[in-house]
């Protein structure tokens, strides 16, 4: 899935395997799909997120009705992140 940021108050970090990027207030960047990455916004801070399939929202509810079972299931884990595009390694 096609993410893109874009900071509206404070600072994040973006962090990549071998990059991290600082996104200020006005800041937009796109991260491809498949692109391991986090975000650490260590003062608080507001940002947009827009999710090009649009099934984020439907992602993290089903994060959320996972066990601490199914997180430590290697294979329903990655046949989530396959099914949503998230990046596995």
């Amino acid at each position: 899935m096609t993410e893109i940021f874009y900071m509206l108050e404070g600072e994040m970090e973006l962090i990549f395997d071998t990059e991290t990027i600082t996104l200020k207030p006005g800041d937009t960047i796109t991260v491809a799909p498949n692109v391991w990455h986090e975000a650490l916004c260590k003062e608080g801070g507001k940002m947009l997120t827009l999710f090009k399939n649009g099934e984020f929202d439907v992602f993290l509810e089903t994060l959320s009705k996972m066990t601490a079972d199914d997180f430590a299931d290697l294979a329903l884990m990655r046949s989530v992140s396959e099914k949503y595009d998230i990046y596995e390694s």
